[in-house]
């Protein structure tokens, strides 16, 4: 009871004379076990002094001075009671350790975010303000020893990636942060179970405390509106790793705790107790939230994923409430890290999609309506227009259509395709699957609908660099790649589109703009044209831009005169290449081809049939075959000029092309090439489908 009332004493102080809450529970400790320590004695020597008159003080006498007794006796002068105490403290300061940790490195980050985009800032302003005064263009490229380490650096720890077992290919950052946030957690929460009276270790009842401690970091990193992105400028999708790895953390800890209760006797928390039945429940509830979370659901049932773990989520937090109402700070943390994460979610979509003025019916369509349109087989293009809100390029926000939906009210994370503008129109373009995106298709009772009630709910992702400052990410690179596969076109058009505009208004350093895209069919790029159109018809500035498309496979059916037909002709200058050639290579078959690798007249073609304007034709080439990411990549950064920062290369679409395109960039970003000035460091960027 003294060290109870201490610690309530210690927690009271608050932050008074600037130490910590640890540091003063270990006083508070230390005081009452000092004071315990001397009752104890003086307990034991008025026993003794009884004992030596009756007869029976010799053998208590020997219990005290030898500090040895069992049950609740003294050993070393501490009962029972003050024994538990001290074990306490320590593993509360175990856990304050974590979380010291944790809040330090997190600190460390944001102040290299700031830094970051603060010379991202300084690059722009000094290359745009050079080009908009007319000076021509200037060879930059110099041997840098510090740009080279850190292409190595950077190759090494965030662009190749890594197996890692049942959870996929990883990169040795992600591996690094997991395993250095597991060890941390589980170090100082086996240091904090062993007992500092005796030594020994008694892990059932301390190790479910790291559990407790997990769940604000769990929720928090689980929250799309959380304050850790906002610090460092990593989305919450990018920290998603280390929610995982603190989620695998409770899960061990909690089944240690309550294994270590079985295997020690649970006494009088046996089975019927309330604590017995709702730790169990917990353990339950978390071991089912663990075993639904695993990449192959996500995959297939992702509906089912969301379901098992927001309720298994929440009954894991309430049963643990009421297995340890001791602990409750911790739960009580979790949950106002997710009402907050709510809140702001609210907020958003009630200001953007003007839910005040949708209490009346004629209003409601108004501000709610939607064109949902059929542009290829099984590809939808979402149009909702929401003047008030804004994005930054590659950015998603979560659509809901309660008319489709299978759950009303839930959501669904789309990445959005054009950039803000004067109409207000905010455009996904996305594959139907399954789940809500075929029942979506299956809605349609033409190729265009406007009768589907939409919200949207955002913007989150995208690369932070820029955000916030009136630019989008990747301005301030020299030149600018993007890769993109199918429907991974919405964040790398735009990306482009972006390019252009900042082009146009000179406030960029990117000289060079390539769009590389790997798609079925020529078909694709009617999906996109109307925002090309609009925004070249504007003015593209003084960046150089290129659009190759790359056919990954035949285009008979797509020829707009045959439609349907296949003709031998076209069949042969599309498909026909060496036999045993790789599948990622690109053959000019065609007699009609450019040494660009141009298709020649089938070009001009599906130009016209995807309504592609004059202006935009200029710079669009089809190609057959998967793109050569390697040869792409390393002429547009032989070509670079070096007055920006290195040449950025951003890819979207299937794991895959991630793939691809990341033994592309380590290919060609050698550090001795950087270190001899014979070209500049590459940025890699990726997007990838799913989470």
């Amino acid at each position: 009871m003294e060290f109870l009332v201490a610690r309530q004493e210690a927690e009271g102080a608050g932050g008074a004379g600037g130490r910590s809450a640890g540091q003063k529970v270990t006083d508070a400790v230390t005081s009452a076990v000092k004071s315990a320590a001397a009752a104890a004695t003086e307990a034991a020597t008025g026993k003794s002094g009884k004992g030596e008159s009756s007869g029976k003080g010799e053998s208590s006498a020997k219990g005290a001075s030898s500090g040895k007794s069992s049950g609740g006796g003294l050993v070393n002068g501490m009962d029972k009671a003050t024994r538990k105490a001290l074990l306490k403290a320590k593993i509360y300061r175990a856990n304050y350790i974590m979380w010291w940790v944790t809040t330090g490195v997190i600190g460390a980050i944001a102040i290299l975010y700031l830094l970051r985009m603060w010379r991202a800032h300084q690059i722009r302003k000094r290359v745009a303000a050079k080009r908009a005064a007319g000076a021509a263009a200037t060879n930059g490229k110099r041997g840098s020893a510090l740009g080279a380490a850190h292409a190595g650096w950077a190759n090494l720890a965030y662009v190749r990636t890594w197996p890692l077992w049942i959870y996929g290919s990883t990169s040795a950052a992600e591996w690094f942060w997991t395993a250095a946030y597991t060890g941390i957690c589980l170090g100082v929460g086996f240091w904090g179970c062993i007992s500092p009276i005796d030594g020994k270790l008694d892990y059932a009842n301390p190790i479910g405390v790291v559990a407790f401690a997990q769940m604000p970091l769990i929720v928090g990193l689980a929250s799309r509106n959380n304050v850790i992105s906002y610090m460092t400028g990593i989305s919450y999708e990018k920290l998603n790793y280390l929610h995982r790895a603190s989620g695998r953390v409770c899960v061990l800890t909690t089944w240690l705790h309550t294994l270590g209760w079985f295997h020690k006797g649970l006494g009088k928390h046996g089975p019927g107790t309330k604590i017995f039945l709702s730790g169990m429940l917990g353990s339950v509830a978390v071991l089912v939230l663990w075993l639904t979370s695993f990449q192959i659901v996500r995959k297939t049932v992702y509906e089912l994923f969301l379901f098992f773990h927001i309720t298994m989520g929440i009954m894991f937090i309430v049963a643990s409430y009421y297995h340890w109402p001791r602990m409750a700070e911790w739960t009580w943390i979790a949950l106002l890290l997710w009402g907050i994460d709510r809140f702001v979610a609210f907020a958003r979509l009630f200001f953007h999609n003007k839910t005040w003025l949708m209490w009346s019916s004629a209003r409601h369509a108004e501000h709610s309506g939607s064109v949902v349109e059929l542009i290829d087989d099984d590809v939808v293009r979402v149009t909702v227009n929401r003047p008030l809100f804004r994005w930054s390029p590659g950015q998603h926000a979560f659509l809901t259509m309660p008319g489709v939906a299978m759950l009303r009210y839930e959501q669904h994370p789309f990445t959005i395709v054009n950039i803000p503008d004067e109409s207000g129109d905010v455009v996904f373009i996305f594959r139907a699957l399954q789940g809500f995106t075929r029942r979506l298709v299956n809605r349609l009772d033409s190729t265009t609908t406007t009768d589907i009630n939409a919200y949207i709910e955002g913007p989150y992702g995208g690369e932070g660099f820029g955000h916030g400052i009136g630019h989008g990410p990747l301005q301030q690179h020299d030149a600018v790649i993007l890769i993109a596969g199918g429907t991974g076109i919405s964040a790398s058009c735009s990306q482009f589109l972006n390019t252009i505009k900042c082009s146009r208004e000179g406030t960029t350093a990117v000289a060079s703009c390539r769009l590389v895209w790997n798609v079925r069919s020529p078909r694709a790029l009617s999906w996109i044209a109307p925002l090309l159109n609009a925004e070249f018809a504007k003015g593209a500035g003084s960046t150089k831009f290129h659009i190759d498309v790359y056919l990954t496979r035949s285009a008979v059916s797509d020829d707009p005169t045959v439609e349907g037909q296949k003709d031998p002709a076209q069949f042969a200058s599309l498909e026909d290449s060496p036999e045993g050639s790789p599948a990622g290579s690109t053959e000019n078959v065609n007699e009609k081809t450019s040494s660009t690798g141009s298709m020649g007249g089938a070009d001009e073609k599906w130009i016209a049939a995807a309504g592609i304007s004059p202006t935009v034709a200029q710079i669009v080439q089809f190609h057959k075959g998967r793109s050569p990411l390697e040869t792409i990549i390393r002429d547009d950064t032989l070509n670079a000029t070096g007055e920006g920062d290195g040449v950025g290369v951003a890819v979207c679409g299937p794991t895959s092309l991630s793939m691809a395109a990341r033994d592309a960039v380590v290919a060609v970003n050698r550090p001795s090439a950087i270190a001899a000035g014979h070209q500049q460091e590459i940025h890699f960027h990726s997007e990838v489908f799913g989470w």
